[in-house]
Protein backbone atom coordinates (compact mmCIF):
# COMPACT_ATOMS: atom_id res chain seq x y z
CA UNK A 1 0.00 0.00 0.00
CA UNK A 2 0.90 3.54 -0.65
CA UNK A 3 0.45 6.83 1.47
CA UNK A 4 -0.91 9.73 -0.33
CA UNK A 5 -0.37 13.02 1.19
CA UNK A 6 -2.59 16.50 -1.22
CA UNK A 7 -1.77 19.86 0.23
CA UNK A 8 -4.98 21.40 0.31
CA UNK A 9 -5.91 25.93 1.07
CA UNK A 10 -4.42 26.96 4.30
CA UNK A 11 -1.29 24.99 4.51
CA UNK A 12 -3.77 21.82 5.52
CA UNK A 13 -3.15 18.13 4.28
CA UNK A 14 -5.31 15.18 4.40
CA UNK A 15 -4.06 11.91 3.97
CA UNK A 16 -4.93 8.74 2.45
CA UNK A 17 -3.78 4.80 1.87
CA UNK A 18 -4.56 2.86 -1.04
CA UNK A 19 -2.56 0.42 -3.60
CA UNK A 20 -3.19 3.34 -6.91
CA UNK A 21 -4.57 6.24 -5.56
CA UNK A 22 -6.42 6.84 -1.92
CA UNK A 23 -8.75 5.19 -1.03
CA UNK A 24 -9.19 5.16 2.51
CA UNK A 25 -8.08 8.59 4.00
CA UNK A 26 -7.10 8.92 7.52
CA UNK A 27 -9.56 9.85 10.07
CA UNK A 28 -10.61 11.56 13.30
CA UNK A 29 -12.56 10.00 15.97
CA UNK A 30 -15.90 11.44 14.83
CA UNK A 31 -15.41 9.50 11.34
CA UNK A 32 -14.33 12.62 9.78
CA UNK A 33 -11.19 12.76 7.07
CA UNK A 34 -8.26 14.30 9.39
CA UNK A 35 -6.89 17.75 8.37
CA UNK A 36 -2.82 17.66 9.73
CA UNK A 37 -1.40 21.10 9.27
CA UNK A 38 2.16 19.01 8.13
CA UNK A 39 3.75 16.44 6.98
CA UNK A 40 5.48 15.61 10.74
CA UNK A 41 1.79 15.62 12.09
CA UNK A 42 0.72 13.16 9.32
CA UNK A 43 4.16 11.11 10.47
CA UNK A 44 3.29 10.72 13.47
CA UNK A 45 -0.43 9.52 12.94
CA UNK A 46 1.18 6.62 10.79
CA UNK A 47 4.27 5.65 12.60
CA UNK A 48 4.74 2.07 12.37
CA UNK A 49 2.52 1.37 9.98
CA UNK A 50 4.92 0.77 6.37
CA UNK A 51 4.05 1.88 3.10
CA UNK A 52 6.03 0.72 -0.26
CA UNK A 53 6.09 4.61 -1.50
CA UNK A 54 4.78 7.73 -0.29
CA UNK A 55 3.48 10.69 -2.32
CA UNK A 56 2.77 14.53 -1.91
CA UNK A 57 -0.13 15.94 -4.28
CA UNK A 58 0.00 19.64 -4.52
CA UNK A 59 -2.15 21.77 -6.35
CA UNK A 60 -0.27 24.34 -8.63
CA UNK A 61 -2.13 27.48 -9.67
CA UNK A 62 0.77 28.05 -12.32
CA UNK A 63 -2.00 27.78 -15.08
CA UNK A 64 -4.56 30.08 -13.91
CA UNK A 65 -2.18 32.95 -12.60
CA UNK A 66 -0.19 33.05 -16.33
CA UNK A 67 -3.85 33.21 -18.14
CA UNK A 68 -3.35 29.31 -19.69
CA UNK A 69 -6.27 26.79 -19.55
CA UNK A 70 -6.39 25.74 -15.77
CA UNK A 71 -4.98 22.16 -15.68
CA UNK A 72 -6.41 19.46 -13.50
CA UNK A 73 -3.45 17.64 -13.06
CA UNK A 74 -1.98 17.77 -9.58
CA UNK A 75 2.08 17.42 -8.98
CA UNK A 76 2.85 14.24 -7.22
CA UNK A 77 5.99 13.72 -5.71
CA UNK A 78 7.41 10.96 -4.30
CA UNK A 79 8.54 11.34 -1.12
CA UNK A 80 11.86 9.92 1.23
CA UNK A 81 9.85 8.32 3.97
CA UNK A 82 12.65 6.53 5.89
Amino acid sequence: MNLYIESIEGGMYVAGIGKDNATSFLRDSYRNASVFQSITDIREQVSGQHFEKVYLKQNTPYDEMCGSEVNDEKLMIELDWR
